[in-house]
């Protein structure tokens, strides 16, 4: 019998986090690496500057070990470079259930998480993780490779494409232009494009299917 790779995606809501103290609002993990050697995890984590008493709260947490950096992007956001303390940890859950973790955001005083793992390791997993808080499970599909990656001719359009300023509003340049530019026919031209577009499309859309949970949660609570 053939051991399924599953893409999973919970949530679990646990008071001795400082995830406990999010709110109604987004703290995104952009960036992490794990030293379980030294007992650490260091994240990058991202949120608006309007939440900025989150930071406090993470670094009087008990898990929390130090940070390398607190700044604010170019848009105002609050970008937070720490450490904190693996063991223990749902990160450390799954990885000792053989996981591999995808991508992650806290919620409304929940963590949200993406992770790949095979099927004889998932019962487990919800197993040990229940007895550290709530579980939510909100999805399991058995994980699919899609054959979305722009081909090399693809790849070539659309930067050309992109550095001429056809995606410019109002555009700089029109596809016979770039055709000739590019040594092709205007109609294999808006062939590749329109196949790089859709893949690229297609691909974002899966992206942040999971990282729109948050609008989809406001949604059904407005409407029970």
């Amino acid at each position: 019998m053939v051991d399924r790779l599953n893409e999973v995606i919970f949530a679990i809501e646990h008071e001795s986090c400082w995830t406990s103290f999010v709110g109604d609002f987004v703290v995104r993990t952009i960036k992490f690496s794990v030293d379980s050697e030294k007992n650490y995890i260091r994240s990058i984590i991202t949120l608006d500057k309007a939440y900025k008493g989150i930071i406090s709260k993470i670094r009087k947490s008990n898990s929390f070990l130090g940070n390398s950096s607190l700044m604010l992007d170019q848009n105002g956001r609050i970008i937070f470079d720490f450490r904190k303390k693996f063991r223990g940890t749902v990160m450390d859950t799954v990885y000792l259930h053989n996981g591999m973790i995808i991508d992650g955001f806290k919620y409304n005083g929940k963590e949200f998480w993406r992770i790949l793992i095979y099927e004889s390791h998932l019962n487990e997993l919800l197993q040990d993780l229940r007895s550290k808080g709530n579980i939510y499970l909100i999805r399991k599909s058995e994980f699919e490779i899609e054959d979305d990656d722009l081909s090399p001719q693809e790849l070539k359009i659309l930067g050309v494409a992109y550095r001429t300023g056809y995606f410019d509003f109002p555009r700089k340049i029109k596809s016979d232009k770039i055709s000739k530019l590019v040594d092709i026919s205007k109609s294999t031209f808006i062939y590749h494009l329109r196949s790089a577009e859709h893949k690229m499309v297609k691909k974002y859309l899966k992206e942040i299917e999971f990282l729109n949970l948050p609008n989809k949660l406001k949604k059904d609570n407005d409407n029970p």
